[in-house]
């Protein structure tokens, strides 16, 4: 214990022992003599901004490259003027390079990008030691959609000239990114219309406050109004996209239980690779087979890709200049449509098509029908247009219908006769009172035929095994790498545009892999 100078006793930390020294010639005992580290001290250091970097740092292949891109448009819309008064803006080019760096390091938030520029090599290399705004950058990634295309466009130009883009065979798939609508946000139509009353409430508040001048800052006033505004938009919307979903369901009950995200109206709930339930986007992604180039993107409100495929083809012809030779695409593609569009535009189809009777085996696993009391099982009376089951009954014919690329013929029992059949639990253990409903396929499309007959040849085979290892490969790539597992923009238009974003700096890094990094190596003297 010790005291201070007014005699008040002060408890003092033990200190840890000292560590032992060795001892010195003659016995005395010697101490090691360390630096001290003094983190309260302020140094002033000289910075090359030029030496911040290598010269095999990606940042300045990113630059050479943008450099290359025609930036004319964004240059016209500058307002500062040489001579003039005014600030000077920030070069487009710049923002653009600082906006793929980022990318390529996983920084998809403007806040963070603007923070980093104080201290990460790279970006002060870019900025030369100079502040970008938060709110500048933010700006600059959410709004130039068209821009961003023709910048991708311009760089398949590059790697096509170099014959890294061939278009001869595009391997095609989806996946799906979430957005920043939340699980909780969906609602029915009743809900909408009780937000949207509420947000109508707000306004109209806001409006009397106003002409009362009862504000005590315009500031805070204007923030105020700016989100009352968005609300309303945002219930307008999720009123639009609430009809529309609607449309698209067969009977009164599913229109009832039609939902819609208040908060991000365009998202629909997807099914994730991990079984997990999200709204989210579907992104499709066409990739040049040769080096695993992407050459077209476009997002979809669709969690099934079948409709997807056409659309996809007409992005890559805008894109890249023309369709490609092939398309290898999933089953998730594979169906009658896509088969007859592609034939259309000349574009050779390559995918999985399941076999019918694969398909209607699992359809009577399903309804826990036995498999010897399928299809096969029923004889058909052409003349009476009935069918005879096993028992002996007759089964009528009630309606034809289309499922996928087949058309079939559609016969059903009466209730009375399977609910007393002997063999009711076996040939219709589910709701029996409905009566057995058996399909019959028919005559399958010549396209579709065609199309079965092609994937069956070992050349088709070869072609279709290697879809896995380069579609999936700028899905994963974007993903993993560049971290745009969610969406950090609201919106179908917004989304697409920081798809682009994914999609454009996935094909810097590859042009930096292929182009870039071995032209200098072959400058360097051996």
């Amino acid at each position: 214990m010790e005291t201070d100078k007014q005699g008040v006793l002060l408890e003092v930390p033990e200190q840890p022992p000292a560590p032992a020294a060795p001892p010195a010639e003659g016995g005395r005992q010697r101490r090691p003599k360390l630096k001290a580290i003094d983190r309260d001290q302020g140094v002033l250091r000289m910075v090359v901004v030029e030496e911040l970097v290598g010269p095999d740092h990606k940042v300045r292949a990113i630059w050479d490259l943008t450099g290359q891109f025609d930036l004319s448009a964004l240059l016209g819309k500058v307002k500062s003027q040489e001579g003039e008064a005014g600030c000077s803006a920030w070069n487009p080019r710049l923002l653009l390079s600082i906006w793929l760096y980022a990318y390529s390091e996983q920084v998809t938030s403007a806040r963070k990008v603007a923070a980093m520029m104080e201290y990460e090599p790279g970006l002060m290399w870019l900025a030369g030691i100079e502040q970008v705004g938060y709110h500048t950058l933010s700006d600059f990634r959410s709004q130039h959609l068209e821009e961003l295309k023709k910048w991708l466009a311009e760089l398949l130009g590059l790697l096509s000239k170099e014959g890294y883009v061939q278009l001869e065979t595009v391997m095609h798939d989806g996946t799906k990114i979430r957005t920043q609508g939340g699980v909780d946000q969906f609602r029915r139509e009743r809900t909408l219309e009780r937000e949207t009353a509420r947000a109508w409430e707000m306004v109209e508040e806001l409006e009397r406050e106003r002409e009362k001048e009862e504000t005590s800052s315009a500031r805070r006033e204007a923030a105020r109004q700016r989100a009352a505004r968005e609300r309303m938009e945002r219930m307008k919307q999720a009123a639009a996209e609430l009809q529309k979903i609607r449309a698209a369901k067969e009977s009164a009950q599913e229109c009832d239980q039609v939902r819609v995200c208040l908060s991000e109206p365009e998202a629909r709930m997807m099914k994730h690779g991990d079984n997990a339930i999200a709204p989210s986007y579907n992104v499709q992604i066409s990739t040049d087979a040769e080096h695993k180039i992407v050459v077209g993107v476009h997002l979809t409100q669709s969690s099934s890709d079948s409709g997807s495929l056409p659309a996809a083809m007409e992005e890559v012809r805008e894109t890249a200049g023309h369709y490609p030779k092939q398309v290898v695409v999933d089953g998730g593609f594979t169906n009658q449509q896509s088969i007859e569009q592609m034939s259309q535009i000349e574009v050779e189809m390559y995918g999985s098509l399941v076999e019918p009777e694969v398909r209607q085996a699992a359809a009577m696993k399903a309804a826990g029908i036995d498999p010897a009391f399928g299809p096969a099982a029923f004889l058909l009376d052409q003349e009476s247009r009935t069918l005879r089951c096993p028992a002996g009954k007759s089964l009528p014919y009630v309606r034809q219908s289309r499922k996928r690329e087949d058309t079939y013929h559609q016969y059903q029992a009466s209730g009375s006769d399977c609910g007393g059949c002997p063999f009711q639990k076996r040939c219709c253990p589910k709701h029996p009172e409905q009566g057995r409903l058996v399909s019959l396929r028919q005559t399958e499309n010549a396209h579709v035929a065609a199309f079965r007959a092609k994937m069956k040849t070992p050349e088709a085979q070869q072609i279709y095994k290697q879809r896995g290892a380069v579609a999936e490969f700028p899905n994963g790539w974007i993903k993993e790498k560049l971290g745009i597992r969610k969406f950090r923009l609201r919106g179908l238009r917004k989304a697409t545009t920081e798809a682009f974003w994914g999609v454009l700096t996935y094909d810097v890094m590859q042009w930096i892999r292929l182009s870039w990094r071995p032209q200098r190596a072959a400058l360097v003297p051996a």
